[in-house]
């Protein structure tokens, strides 16, 4: 059995969203490579974190070479705070804590449950891509409809 794969908070709705789009070729490659593997392993155990990740590791606005040293510089230098405390919000609102471990598939029920697409709006305030309502599609299609059942895993 595989190690849990740390993963900051945030990033398991950007997950539910992702188009292939993304800051860079190497981001998009690594958020993909994830994506499929959970897709692939949906029982794969997530280490919950608030700070950067693999998948942060390959983003052009992380500052410093060594990722529990580094920050996101996306809206500045001190951008990181904010990061921390998005994550710390869907933790939050998720009722974990860091350091969680969580299957993916647990993790989508969890999700499905406790957040809305239209929760982004005040999770992910500084997020570029939000306005595009692909993770917002993403979250709300975690939820059954009366004439469709529950979402596949």
């Amino acid at each position: 059995m595989r190690a849990p794969r740390p993963i900051r908070a945030h990033m398991v709705l950007c997950l539910l969203g992702f188009r292939g789009e993304g800051y860079s070729t190497d981001f998009v490659e690594e958020l993909h490579k994830v994506h499929v593997d959970l897709a692939d392993h949906p029982g794969q155990l997530l280490e919950l974190t608030t700070s950067p990740d693999a998948i942060c590791g390959a983003c052009p606005n992380l500052a410093g070479a060594d990722l529990a040293e580094s920050g996101c510089t996306l809206g500045g230098p001190d951008h990181e705070a904010h990061m921390r405390a998005q994550d710390e919000d869907v933790l939050g609102r998720l009722g974990l804590e860091a350091g969680a471990t969580v299957s993916w598939t647990d993790l989508r029920a969890i999700i499905s449950t406790r957040i809305r697409g239209k929760d982004l709006d005040s999770i992910c305030t500084t997020c570029p891509w939000l306005e595009l309502g692909y993770c917002a599609e993403g979250v709300d299609a975690l939820r059954p409809t009366p004439s469709h059942g529950a979402p596949p895993p």
